[in-house]
Parts: structure tokens; sequence; C-alpha cells
């Protein structure tokens, strides 16, 4: 029988799990800014893994968008709804 979550499923998850949990301490910071904060800590880089963390977490939002040498930029923070 196959266990549900395999090892890279959950390492994948760990390291999105990672990210939310920086950006709830260092936020709001913007994808790369996220992305610096991931080679200081010797973790991976991973498009989808940094997909995940940003944009499927229900903690996580998009506060604004900036322009930053002509290129524009998310800014991301986390957040909990007060309903």
């Amino acid at each position: 029988m196959r266990r549900r979550w395999t090892e890279e499923r959950r390492l994948q998850r760990e390291h999105a799990d990672w990210i939310v949990g920086h950006l709830r301490v260092h936020g709001p910071l913007t994808t790369r800014e996220i992305i610096h904060a991931l080679e200081r800590e010797k973790r991976p880089i991973q498009a989808h893994i940094l997909s995940r963390a940003l944009r499927k977490s229900p903690f996580v939002v998009c506060v604004e968008k900036r322009i930053v040498d002509g290129q524009q930029h998310s800014v991301w923070a986390f957040h909990i709804d007060d309903d």
C-alpha cells in the first residue's frame, strides 16, 4: 500500500510552511526578498513550492504591487481574517 505522503511531498510541504512562517515574522516582503531569505537559509528555491506557499495558503495575501527597476514586484504579507 502506498503511503499518503511521500518523502518528497512532505519536504515540499515543510518548505512551503517555512515560507509562510517567515512572512509571518518578517513580512510584508516582495517575492525577491523571500527568495533572498531562502538563499540565506540554504533552502531550495523551487517555483512550484514558492507558488504554493504564496498563492494557495489561506494566510498569505498580496498587499500591493511595486515597480522596482522597471519591473513589477508583488508584496506578500501574512494575514488572518478577523471576521
